[in-house]
């Protein structure tokens, strides 16, 4: 509690950078959403996620996103990943960038598990190295630094025999903000909180399916988009390892 407490200290001066008048846009968007953190071998795995993001609910691109990694897991509730990113967003909404552009980043997360009975809590903490190719700059790079914080909690609300859970709430809050000295247009980028219910499919993974709210301030400093999106995600922790006692060619 005293981490979350000094959390929200130093956050809070993030928000007050947020204008008193502004130009809002709101927007519609669907995103669906594959993450699998995969055992391969020891304590080391596979991590790869993909984000398909439209615009106009489905309709038009909004952006795209390809995340590979490699997993070290010290124990069964905590993960490191050593990864990199692409992203391509294309032109939506009233105030559209110019013209689709990509961006190039590395990353480094820990991703930490707390399993209770009545509530598992998550949290994940990821830094990351952007290079953006932003239209106006005439195909030149930034480099840009990042810190992104997780919170999710999940609730149980229906379990099978063996008491383990088939149903459950879950509900998160992100937020994104700059490190300086490169942080872009303002040290406070965006922040996503999400609310829905998830399906367990065991061993495979499991299903969510649900609302996100995400507040993101673009680069020109005055236009805020509140987006209502509909997110669709799946995740795995299927192993791809062989299991023990298994014979090569079986």
């Amino acid at each position: 509690m005293r981490f979350f407490f000094a959390l929200g200290v130093a956050v809070a001066p993030l928000f007050a950078q947020l204008p008193a008048v502004r130009t809002v846009d709101p927007q519609t968007h669907g995103w669906i959403s594959y993450s699998g953190d995969h055992d391969l071998v020891g304590r080391w795995g596979l991590h790869f996620d993909g984000q398909y993001r439209r615009d106009h609910l489905f309709n038009r691109w909004q952006q795209y996103q390809l995340r590979p990694g490699l997993n070290f897991r010290p124990n069964p509730n905590l993960l490191f990943t050593l990864g990199y990113v692409f992203t391509k967003t294309y032109p939506y909404g009233e105030f559209p960038v110019r013209a689709a552009f990509g961006e190039h980043r590395t990353y480094q997360q820990a991703l930490i598990r707390h399993p209770g009975r009545r509530v598992t809590f998550v949290q994940r903490h990821r830094l990351e190295q952007r290079f953006v190719q932003y239209p106006q700059d005439n195909g030149a790079y930034t480099y840009q630094n990042r810190y992104r914080f997780l919170f999710k909690a999940e609730v149980p609300v229906k379990r099978d025999r063996d008491g383990l859970p088939v149903l459950y709430l879950a509900a998160f809050d992100e937020i994104l903000f700059g490190l300086p000295p490169n942080y872009g247009a303002r040290l406070f980028d965006q922040n996503r909180v999400f609310a829905g219910i998830g399906r367990v499919f065991r061993p495979y993974g499991n299903f969510e399916f649900g609302y996100l709210k995400q507040t993101l301030g673009q680069r020109n400093g005055f236009v805020w988009e509140f987006n209502h999106t509909l997110f669709l995600s799946f995740a795995s922790n299927y192993p791809f390892q062989l299991r023990r006692g298994a014979r090569k060619g079986n």
